[in-house]
């Protein structure tokens, strides 16, 4: 679990934007590398992992599938040490109205640093069919030409006590976990094949999912998991465990896959007794579920739940509100780690609904009967 608290602080120092996936990418194919798991590239650049069955596959087969980029803002014009931007994906209105902290990160790495300032053509911060421009002013004349990545100067990962604070928790809390379950699996084996996936553009509108769904680059009989962090709602509490995520904002998901989730739940805690799992609709937004699912897939997802849900302090259109570090449980995270391995191995062995249930006791079928008084 250490090891998976390592994993999640190394992908938090690569920043990343829709469509400027390259430092996690380059993270993640360097862990699989290292683990010994195969992965290719599909043309998009989304990462497709695979742990094959250990033996002849007997279950159905289970991707998890996260994301690689985090709202921010993509530099369209520089000139000396100004700039402007427009806003990539869900961003605060807040840092559309006010003056915060980001930097430019260059092709090489470098972070140069520098502050937002409204644009006076960003008359709506929440209107996402305009441009949502900002200006920037940076500490010194970069000589790059756009367009470039501009993100949030915050903490890239930092403990504090039981909490995970990150500039991008989502979705970073999600390719870590998937990195480790790999690893887990890779080392013990699994009745099934077991995919992990890493796509881009997600903040985008689900861009690389979407296109990987449409190619059925996964076989189509596979399970699909979403690994999301997504906000905080009423029934949903920080520390409870992580959430089997019964839909999002757009649809419901299926219980077939469900039963993926549950099933490890259950056999956790044939040897865990005390282990914390939460089940909610997360309806605070839209998760790559939603996109494997209009492809025909049978889909499901698990969620850490998330504080200061992209970046906002209170919520995304509260122009007056403030720009901090995203924020999960560590018990909550470790948690879906051990969800995820334990999912892969137990997949194919998932009860379905009437097992779950219970059965009919005879003594219940006979009031039934003698009850009926039409």
């Amino acid at each position: 679990m250490e090891h998976a608290l390592k994993i999640l602080r190394g992908l938090g120092s690569c920043p990343a934007t829709p469509f400027f996936e390259e430092l996690p990418a380059q993270y993640i194919t360097e862990a699989l590398r290292r683990a010994g798991v195969d992965y290719q590239l599909d043309e998009f650049g989304n990462i497709v992992a695979h742990v094959p069955a250990a033996v002849e596959p007997s279950g159905t087969p289970v991707a998890f599938v996260a994301h690689m980029d985090h709202p921010g803002f993509e530099v369209v014009e520089i000139e000396g040490t100004g700039a402007v931007a427009r806003a990539m994906g869900g961003v605060p209105a807040a840092s559309l109205t006010k003056s915060v902290p980001v930097f430019v990160l260059a092709p090489d790495g470098r972070r140069i640093p520098g502050v937002t300032e409204p644009h006076e053509d960003t008359v709506d911060p929440n209107d996402r069919s305009s441009e949502r421009l900002v200006r920037v002013r940076l500490d010194e004349t970069i000589g790059l030409e756009p367009p470039l990545p501009l993100v949030f100067d915050l903490a890239d990962f930092a403990l504090d006590g039981d909490m995970i604070r990150m500039r991008a928790v989502d979705d970073l809390a999600g390719c870590a976990a998937i990195l480790a379950a790999l690893e887990r699996v890779a080392a013990t084996g699994s009745a099934t094949d077991v995919y992990g996936v890493f796509t881009r553009a997600e903040e985008g509108g689900l861009f690389g999912a979407r296109l990987m769904a449409e190619a059925a680059t996964l076989p189509k009989e596979t399970a699909i998991v979403s690994v999301e962090s997504s906000s905080v709602i009423p029934g949903v509490t920080q520390g409870a465990g992580p959430v089997i995520r019964t839909g999002d904002a757009l649809t419901t998901f299926d219980s077939e896959a469900e039963r993926v989730l549950t099933a490890a739940v259950a056999s956790i805690r044939g040897r865990e007794p005390e282990f914390k799992a939460q089940r909610q609709l997360m309806s605070g937004g839209v998760c790559e579920a939603t996109a494997f699912s209009s492809a025909g897939y049978v889909v499901t997802g698990v969620a850490f739940p998330l504080g200061n849900y992209h970046n906002a302090t209170t919520v995304i259109p509260d122009p007056e509100g403030g720009v901090a570090e995203e924020y999960i449980r560590v018990s909550d995270y470790l948690g879906g780690v051990e969800l995820l391995a334990e999912a892969a191995m137990q997949s194919g062995g998932a009860q379905g609904v009437p097992s779950r249930l219970g059965g009919v006791t005879d003594d219940v079928r006979e009031r039934l009967r003698d009850s009926k008084g039409w």
